[in-house]
């Protein structure tokens, strides 16, 4: 298997996913159990909203983040050498809806080795774009990442 150290990334590196489709019933669902306002789980509460219909839940749309972040990070042929992330700066810049097909794009914005030995800190931003071309969720985080060994 492939892994991918501190070493490995560069400021600038950037990666696109593929497409996700939102499904309806997976959103309720999400919404239902852990983010239930009106305009997540009563459409016709949801037309009177703001929002003008049915929104994901914002926990549902990290979730999504996640599973295309994936792609990227953890496959079982490589993997990033992650030991955490801390320090999020969330936005959602647009709503979620059902039907929208999301997909992600990653850019490591800063590198810098970390003051203890065998990790090294980067800082990505995370964008989940919808097929109109507008951001829907953006997070600036801050990951540790193990530094290569020596002799690897």
């Amino acid at each position: 298997m492939k892994v991918t150290y501190f070493e490995d990334l560069n400021v600038g590196d950037s990666w696109t996913t593929t497409e996700h489709l939102v499904d309806r019933e997976e959103m309720l669902a999400y919404n239902r159990a852990y983010d239930p306002w009106p305009f997540h789980v009563d459409a016709e509460a949801a037309s009177k909203s703001p929002f003008g219909g049915l929104i994901a839940s914002g926990g549902y749309t990290i979730s999504l983040m996640y599973r295309l972040f994936h792609e990227v990070v953890n496959q079982p042929d490589r993997k990033w050498a992650f030991l955490g992330g801390f320090d999020w700066q969330v936005k959602f810049p647009e709503p979620v809806r059902a039907g929208d097909r999301l997909h992600e794009c990653i850019t490591i914005i800063e590198k810098r080795p970390s003051r203890k030995p065998g990790r090294g800190v980067i800082k990505n931003r995370v964008e989940v774009i919808n097929d109109r071309k507008s951001v829907v969720l953006s997070i600036e985080a801050i990951v540790l990442l193990a530094t290569r060994s020596r002799g690897e």
